[in-house]
Order: C-alpha cells, then structure tokens, then sequence
C-alpha cells in the first residue's frame, strides 16, 4: 500500500509536467531539445511551424535535418564543444544570423540561445529559436533604400557641379 503523501506527490509531480508541456507548446519561439547524440527529444508547435514539420517526424530523428548542410559540419562541432564546456546558456550566432532548413528544403535566417542541463544522467541542449525571415527581408529593403538614396544623391551633387561649371 502507498502512503497518502506519495500518492500525492506523484499526482503534483504529474501536474507539474503538464503545466510545463503546456508552457513550452504555448511558446512563440521553436523549442528544440537534443541528446547528447544529437537526437530531438523534445519539439514544440512552433518548432513545426517555422521547421514545417511535425513532432512525431522530428523526435528521434537527428537535429541535422533542419541544419542546411554546408553547415552540419560545423554545427556539430560547436554543439560538442558547447555542451564540453559546462557553461549553462549562450546566444548563438551573435551578429551573424544562423540558417535553418524548413522541411520543404528552404532555408531561412534564425537567432538561437542553447541551453545545457543534466537530466536522469543525460546531457540535454535545449535551443530557443526565432526565425528572423521577415527582419532580414526589412533590413535588405532599408539597405537597398540606402543604396538608391546615396546614387541619387551622388547624381544630383554631380548635376549641380556640372552646372557650377557651366555658369562659370
């Protein structure tokens, strides 16, 4: 027979970890969690959408998969070195923006932070990304804005010199 107290804190632990769930499904940012093997442990709902894919096609399924893959290589090489270190958070890419690989073989520009803590014995990497598509097209127009601007300026600074020129 179990005691009252254990039953009851099976029954908190339990709605802990689905108010937990819930939290991290309701998250605006992708949630990605992987071994340390790189297998996805945990994917939530915005995971599948901005990766266009779903959870039970993701979990067990190695993280490369949404890594364009010039770049696998390397992101692997970080994530072991990263999770070598021991330190507990970092934002990834800092001023250069990381790349995705949407399932339909698009890829697209993201900001990441990972995250590494011990659960049950096993290294797990938690990432929160963002994807930054609609920032990096706005910053592109405004460049090109720029660059427009500038031309026009340089035109019309070379009219009124030419002009200074004719007068004289």
């Amino acid at each position: 027979m179990t005691s009252p107290n254990l039953e009851l804190d099976a029954r908190q632990s339990a709605e802990n970890a689905l108010q937990l769930l819930g939290i991290v499904q309701s998250a605006m940012d992708a949630i990605i969690t992987v071994d340390e093997r790189h297998k996805v442990m945990l994917f939530n709902a915005a995971a599948e959408r901005i990766f266009l894919c779903r959870a039970a096609d993701a979990i067990g399924k190695d993280l490369d998969q949404f890594i364009p893959e010039r770049l696998r290589e390397a992101h692997r090489s970080h994530l072991t070195r990263y999770a070598a270190t021991g330190e507990t958070t970092r934002s990834m890419g800092g001023d250069t923006a990381l790349h995705g690989l949407r399932a339909s073989g698009e890829e697209f520009p993201l900001e990441a932070s990972i995250s590494r803590a011990k659960s049950g014995g096993r290294l797990l990497l938690t990432v929160i990304l963002r994807d930054i598509s609609e920032r990096a097209k706005a910053q592109s127009a405004l460049e090109e804005t720029n660059r427009k601007l500038y031309e026009l300026y340089a035109a019309m600074h070379d009219v009124r010199e030419s002009e200074r020129i004719d007068r004289k």
